[in-house]
């Protein structure tokens, strides 16, 4: 079963090259890209990313945070070391046509992105 919510873990704008990220933390990004490095012509991404997504089949997001907690959380202070350079966001991403589930946003999430100092973003995303 796919599932209508997703969660994505984001550094961005950062001064710390992505591959960098991935040695200080030791965590394999879903996404990584040094800026320009996709097109270098039209310099896309405009900026550093490095992304982890969730996977689980589950619509509420407390699943989605359990998985990530446990890759991130253990990199914490390398993290945050990291989003003091640029930014950080955790988005809750809804891929819903017909209904949005409710979206409840656990206390340990908001902690973690309290102690980097990230955004929490919700994007409704209708295919």
């Amino acid at each position: 079963m796919k599932s209508d919510v997703e969660l994505d873990f984001q550094l961005w704008a950062t001064s710390i090259p992505p591959r960098r990220i991935s040695e200080l933390t030791k965590i394999q990004p879903d996404v990584q890209f040094l800026k320009g490095e996709r097109n270098s012509k039209l310099v896309l991404p405009r900026e550093n990313l490095w992304a982890i997504r969730s996977k689980v089949a589950s619509d509420k997001v407390e699943d989605h945070w359990d998985e990530l907690e446990g890759v991130l959380f253990g990199e914490k202070e390398a993290l945050r070391e990291v989003a003091r350079t640029g930014s950080a966001k955790l988005t809750i991403i809804i891929n819903s046509k017909l209904r949005i589930p409710s979206i409840i946003i656990p206390p340990r999430m908001s902690a973690f992105a309290a102690f980097l100092g990230a955004f929490i973003e919700i994007d409704h995303i209708q295919p």
